[in-house]
């Protein structure tokens, strides 16, 4: 019976989330049109610049954040917590947060513009095309290789770094032979996992794209629905991405380091080896440099939103606090959501990998893997195909993108869930025989206080995510139902700068409002 009530909530949704997308992909076959100007060939162009965007992008932000990474493993200095803890708030952002913040400094009317202005210089810098796509990729991606490289290098054995300092190893010859070594066996992960975040970009691509020469499959999907009105097209996109997506994600599985599914990161203090001055100073360096290129950009958006004309006025609008209750409403369901459905299959996917049962448990962890194979816009077109002649009502549109905003967020927090309770199972699961505990009674004796923080980090995770997502309510979106991305999307749309450079503000602080409350572990910081 217990093994009933743990199983059956994550086969129900693995079945769910199975007909929630195939009923999507009959809509869109069912309102497809027989004839379309488009071919398969047109697929591999596209094809081609998001490979081109997403390897460039993916192997700037890895190269970036490693030095970036190891200037904070290796340097101690006041504000250290504060600064990882921004910059795994950068990471978090919103997609269109993003985009204001780089057009904040890098466009025709941004800080460096005014600058060159100023020392009576010509700023002739086109931000729009590949060069801001990888701005906007870089700016948002180099905090996670910056964490990640962090996070492999605590990983180095204390014992490593004290036999290399004996040894008189320093400089090249440390990272060599002490950093190198663990590395290489995991930064093609990193690399990947950036890679698949900028090759399934959106926002980003639709608004800095400059023109179709740099479209994305979602851009193109996007634009074949809402503007071309052609949905063989549409489906004809879906397709080629669900193949070229499966052809990623089994990279992807192929570069990950099999104990990284299962183990957590052990915390310790790691010992860290006297720097000789140069190296010092060259670490130095590249965290001022990165710091400042990516503390700025955050910067330039609190600075326009709060230094507009008439802010109080621009504060007062009902429309922006009807988006922001919208946007709360909406990320609250999406997490509730996210976080049910991954402790759900977690905890199913735990007793079958605990029982050596790879094939259940591999079937069965898959459903997480879905949001990364299938695009989003294969859930949200679909839905809008079937619900377009129907009068949803406010909460039914609420629980509609809440749902699909959740569902989103899935692969980004799973591994938070399992690796805890996989911990806990490992950990305690002779304790909690020895005392006869099961269900609730083990949950709250034994298990409670190694869950309960993992699971508010991942509320807060998917929260902040969901908070900024953008791809869902582009569909089912309007005057009476918006959240803040689709009215700052709508605003920069139509060049109200000022406007959007509010809501920009508003919707960044309630993205950090549960990132800086909730998520955190014993060291304060992600």
């Amino acid at each position: 019976m217990r093994r009933f009530f743990v199983s059956a909530p994550a086969w129900g949704c693995y079945l769910g989330l199975v007909f929630l997308y195939s009923f999507s992909f009959w809509q869109l076959i069912l309102h497809r049109r027989d004839e379309t100007f488009w071919s398969w060939m047109d697929a591999f162009t596209i094809l081609k610049y998001s490979i081109l965007q997403a390897g460039l992008s993916a192997l700037l932000s890895t190269i970036f954040g490693l030095c970036l990474g190891r200037a904070f493993f290796y340097l101690n200095f006041k504000g250290k917590y504060f600064l990882l803890k921004t910059f795994s708030f950068i990471w978090t952002l919103p997609s269109l947060i993003v985009i204001f913040a780089v057009i904040g400094v890098w466009g025709n009317s941004g800080w460096l513009a005014q600058i060159f202005s100023f020392l009576g210089l010509e700023w002739q810098f086109s931000l729009y095309g590949l060069v801001g796509i990888l701005l906007a990729h870089c700016f948002f991606n180099i905090p996670y290789g910056m964490l990640y490289s962090y996070a492999l290098l605590k990983l180095i054995p204390n014992s490593q770094h004290k036999l290399a300092a004996q040894l008189n190893i320093t400089g090249w010859q440390r990272f060599k032979l002490v950093e190198w070594p663990i590395l290489k066996k995991r930064i093609p992960f990193g690399f990947m996992t950036i890679f698949l975040i900028c090759f399934t970009s959106f926002p980003i691509v639709l608004m800095l794209g400059g023109g179709p020469k740099y479209s994305t499959f979602e851009v193109a999907i996007f634009q074949a629905v809402n503007f071309e009105f052609d949905f063989a097209k549409a489906v004809m996109l879906i397709a080629v991405q669900v193949v070229v997506a499966v052809v990623l994600k089994i990279l992807l599985n192929m570069v990950t380091p099999k104990q990284e599914k299962i183990v957590l990161t052990p915390d310790v203090e790691s010992w860290i080896p006297q720097l000789s001055n140069l190296e010092k100073r060259g670490l130095q360096i590249i965290l001022w440099t990165f710091g400042f290129a990516l503390l700025v950009p955050l910067c330039s958006v609190i600075w326009e939103g709060i230094s507009v004309s008439h802010l109080m006025e621009r504060l007062q609008n009902p429309m922006l606090w009807q988006a922001t209750a919208y946007s709360l409403m909406l990320g609250f369901i999406a997490a509730i959501v996210a976080v049910c459905v991954a402790y759900s299959v977690a905890l199913a996917a735990r007793h079958f990998y605990y029982q050596k049962q790879f094939i259940r448990h591999a079937f069965l962890a898959s459903t997480v893997v879905y949001p990364l194979i299938f695009p989003i816009f294969l859930l949200s077109v679909g839905l809008y195909f079937f619900f377009q002649n129907s009068e949803l009502s406010t909460f039914q549109l609420l629980l509609l993108v809440g749902v699909c905003n959740g569902i989103v967020t899935l692969p980004y927090i799973y591994s938070m869930i399992f690796d805890a309770l996989w911990q806990t199972l490992t950990r305690q699961d002779k304790l909690a025989k020895s005392l006869g505990l099961s269900g609730f009674r083990r949950w709250w004796i034994v298990e409670k206080n190694y869950l309960v923080r993992p699971l508010l980090n991942a509320f807060a995770l998917a929260m902040s995510s969901s908070l900024g997502s953008f791809a869902v309510i582009a569909f089912f979106g309007s005057p009476d139902f918006s959240s803040l991305p689709y009215l700052l999307y709508q605003q920069l749309g139509s060049y109200r700068m000022e406007d959007a450079a509010v809501t920009a503000v508003v919707l960044m602080a309630i993205s950090a409002l549960p990132f800086w409350v909730l998520m955190k572990n014993k060291k304060g910081y992600v």
